[in-house]
């Protein structure tokens, strides 16, 4: 079975809460992948920097074992690093990380 890295780069509510958070937590607990991992990146981590709700998501997202991973230029660019962390969230530098994944013939890589 496959594995899945969503790349969520949009800062559009409709996309946040109609796609991304619920279609990671629904791959993971419904097991559509056999493992499912989130990268936020770019725009969406401003999104996350001013919203509460999308925070609690996020959390609870890690809560259920879903590996979530931010980049760490864009997060202390946009001064969210301290709230992706204590959200559980991975921050790192992730171009190697990235470009791995989108070589692995196992794993899927979806954007949005």
């Amino acid at each position: 079975m496959k594995k899945l890295l969503v790349v969520w780069k949009s800062n559009q509510d409709t996309d946040i809460h109609n796609f991304v958070i619920p279609y990671c937590y629904n791959a993971k607990t419904k097991a559509w992948f056999s493992d499912v991992e989130l990268l936020i990146w770019g725009a969406s981590q401003e999104r996350l920097l001013e919203d509460k709700i999308i925070q609690q998501r996020v959390a609870n997202l890690v809560k259920n074992e879903i590996k979530v991973y931010a980049c760490k230029m864009c997060a202390d660019n946009v001064g969210v690093t301290e709230i992706l962390i204590s959200l559980g969230v991975n921050v790192m530098y992730t171009g190697v990380y990235l470009s791995e994944k989108l070589q692995d013939p196992d794993v899927e890589v979806l954007t949005i």
